[in-house]
């Protein structure tokens, strides 16, 4: 019997790997201390940080917070800061999912008679993919991730065919 249950399966791994998504570290405060350039409009970029357009980081950087707002050098009033669009990159996102299958015969259901029981676990590893972090320096968690994607999710389906 055991090797009746042991044997015919099919094994489906799926593996993602990817680096972080490019985010824009501005402001959505008002003028004085937002919209720089007196513009009207809310979404003004300050200059490039000492460090300049490129930071390394570690996961734990991403919930303690990659960046102060301290860190970003404002502009003169009335001046757009020299930051870039989608300067720096969040966390990368590792996934492995896997679903197993194997279908059992079962004649007295007729020629194609049989029980296919198939199972998947997504997020294996059950790996925390943290998201973008906060890149608004009015917000009071800029430079942090505060949420996370993909969680473990198991799922298990069985199925007759006659």
């Amino acid at each position: 019997i055991q090797h009746f249950v042991t044997t015919g399966w099919t094994l489906s791994p799926v593996i993602t790997l990817q680096s972080g998504q490019p985010f824009t570290v501005y402001t959505s405060a008002s003028f004085p201390s937002g919209d720089f350039n007196g513009d009207g409009y809310n979404f003004d970029v300050p200059n490039v940080p000492s460090f300049g357009s490129t930071k390394s980081t570690s996961r734990s950087d991403f919930l303690k917070g990659v960046f102060a707002a301290s860190d970003f050098p404002l502009p003169v009033s009335g001046v757009e800061g020299n930051l870039g669009r989608n300067t720096y990159n969040g966390p990368g996102l590792a996934n492995v999912n896997l679903a197993a299958e194997r279908v059992f015969r079962l004649p007295f259901l007729g020629e194609q008679g049989g029980f296919e029981v198939r199972g998947e676990i997504l997020n294996l590893f059950n790996r925390v993919n943290l998201t973008t972090p906060v890149g608004d320096l009015s917000n009071g968690e800029f430079g942090r991730s505060t949420d996370q994607n993909l969680p473990r999710n198991i799922q298990v389906l069985g199925k007759i065919r006659f």
